[in-house]
């Protein structure tokens, strides 16, 4: 008697969500992908035959190469479910305990054992459903999904083990911290250089466990994706080699080196970005001990002679739209094993295309990517990230990539960040017909400026394009703010529905010419084509808006010294008309 077995586990919120560093977030990630391999592992070991993920999946411990996401389904040609289960249950809670224990060994000195002991074997949660096979594989499945989403709406609720006058941990509250309390029990100073704390940080075991377990590999920082662009721009630069040399002659407790081989795209500069922040070493200084605070002068010149670098960096949220539908159409396990390959090979090929644009992949499992980017990059990896995605997925009724894109400074939360992202990617798939792009642009002050547009009408291009006309002086900077008083009078006086198309591009057109240097004056061709293109007040709002994120892309151009791909794409189609 055969069944279908459908397993989750978690807990999700606690290892992806809550993170102060890229760290927490990508450990958290790559932990909860283990858990789940090590679920998934024992089914098979027990005969079961994965179908998601595929059953080719290198389900190796300690590959982070190879993402898992966190629900598995499975065929049991034999076998009672319910212990199939169980033991995959105790699998996972074994990998668990594995990464736990690493970080008790390297933090024994100031845990307290017994808050420890009270959290570590409640962590973990895991649910599972199973039906048994009857003829049609799309019903069964249904029906183990329905049965596996009830049970996890029926969560086990342990019974609370808080203990009075212990701080909460700092990344969301819902543990009491295991740190001892460092004005009764002084921590060699070692701890916190090694942990990365705040002033006050307080951690439970998971978020102990996310910034200890895994080796003592450090992760690039949001300041070094920032600051990427900068750094490709200034290769060849005398003052630029002369900071490498000195980057190069800091201890790495005083600066982190990145591994060149586990991120090859950060090898002409592999380490922390907060050596290039001119801004940022006050705060440097304040968290070294005071005899090594010298160390870091000889950075100071170099940089000085150098423009610091812009402090915005892009994070990419990336999701399949319609997949309900496409699983739905799967007629067999067959089918939904070639699916499931398909899935793995474009979460493959994911981390490789985040890596040529400069980024860091903090998860791709399935049809979900989450990452990191430079702003110079981040439509360049969107654009390939969708099309890799709708090719590999042509055959199952044309899935296609809905990406998120939130621009925001690197000082921002990353919690808050992420957020964004989230609202960016959801903003995406709320545009008729999905299979949109959503850019969102957080400035430090001020309401987010955003865009959401079908990938059809290439808004990746468009945004491309207007960034480089801003680059070379043919759209004027301050342009879309002399647009938006344009709107306004057409507002006041009552004109905003009834002003016609031929006025409207009039008034644009003499701004522009009003505003534009003599040098972007060669462009205007395709200026006149752009305006050419706002029907209505309305076009020509999401126009200022757009403009107003094309120059935060204009500012990432300048310093990476990018060639200008959609003005001499435009050239190219002009000549060819002609």
């Amino acid at each position: 008697m055969s069944h279908l077995l459908a397993m989750a586990v978690g807990p999700v919120q606690e290892f992806i969500a809550a993170a102060r560093r890229t760290r927490d977030l990508w450990f958290g990630s790559s932990l909860l992908s283990e858990i789940a391999k090590a679920a998934a592992k024992s089914v098979r070991e027990q005969g079961g035959v994965l179908i998601f993920p595929h059953p080719d999946t290198d389900l190796t411990p300690g590959d982070d190469q190879v993402n898992v996401a966190n629900v598995i389904l499975a065929e049991l040609p034999t076998g009672e479910p319910r212990d199939v289960a169980a033991k995959a249950k105790q699998a996972a809670q074994r990998r668990w305990l594995e990464f736990a224990g690493e970080a008790h060994r390297e933090a024994s000195g100031i845990i307290r054992q017994e808050i420890w002991d009270d959290q570590v074997e409640e962590v973990i949660e895991f649910y599972a459903a199973w039906v048994q096979r009857g003829g049609n594989y799309r019903e069964d499945r249904q029906r183990v999904m329905r049965l596996l989403a009830g049970r996890k709406n029926l969560r086990d609720f342990e019974q609370a083990k808080g203990r009075a006058g212990v701080p909460k941990s700092s990344l969301d509250g819902q543990r009491e911290s295991v740190f001892k309390d460092p004005a009764k029990e002084p921590w060699p100073e070692r701890f916190r250089n090694r942990l990365r704390l705040r002033e006050g940080e307080q951690l439970d075991v998971v978020g102990l466990v996310k910034r200890l377990a895994g080796g003592h590999q450090p992760y690039p920082s949001l300041d070094r994706v920032a600051a990427d662009p900068w750094v490709r721009g200034n290769q060849g630069k005398s003052n630029f080699d002369h900071l490498k040399a000195a980057c190069e002659k800091l201890p790495r407790d005083i600066l982190q080196r990145l591994d060149k081989t586990a991120f090859p795209q950060f090898a002409e500069f592999p380490y922390e970005g907060t050596a290039i922040y001119r801004s940022r070493h006050s705060e440097w200084e304040e968290e070294l001990e005071e005899h090594d605070r010298p160390k870091i002068k000889d950075i100071h010149d170099p940089l000085q002679r150098l423009p610091e670098p812009k402090p915005y960096l892009a994070v990419l949220v990336a999701d399949g739209d319609r997949m309900g539908a496409a699983l739905a159409a799967l007629e067999s396990t067959a089918a939904h094993r070639e699916f499931s390959q398909a899935l793995a090979g474009f979460a493959n090929a994911a981390r490789t295309i985040v890596q040529e644009h400069y980024g860091v992949l903090v998860y791709a499992g399935g049809d979900d990517v989450l990452a990191f980017l430079p702003v110079d990059q981040c439509l360049r990896c969107a654009r390939a990230l969708h099309e890799d995605f709708r090719q590999r997925l042509a055959n199952y009724g044309h899935p296609t990539l809905s990406v998120g894109l939130a621009i925001g400074h690197f000082l921002e939360n990353l919690e808050d960040l992420l957020d964004y992202g989230r609202a960016a990617e959801k903003a995406a798939k709320n545009v008729a017909g999905k299979d949109a792009l959503a850019v969102h642009l957080h400035k430090r002050s001020g309401a987010p400026i955003k865009m959401a547009s079908r990938w059809d009408t290439k808004p990746d291009q468009r945004l491309t394009l207007y960034a480089e006309l801003l680059q070379h002086e043919a759209l004027p900077s301050k342009l879309p703010y002399d647009l938006k008083k344009l709107i306004d009078i057409y507002q006041a006086e009552g004109w905003q529905d009834i002003v016609r198309r031929q006025a409207l591009q009039k008034d644009a057109l003499r701004i522009i010419a009003d505003k534009q240097p003599r040098a972007g004056r060669r462009y205007m061709a395709q200026v006149r084509g752009i305006v050419g293109e706002l029907n209505t007040v309305a076009d020509l709002r999401h126009f200022c808006d757009e403009l107003l994120i094309a120059r935060q892309l204009a500012d990432a151009f300048d310093q990476s010294r990018r060639e200008p791909t959609e003005l001499h794409r435009a050239a190219r189609e002009r000549e060819a008309v002609a």
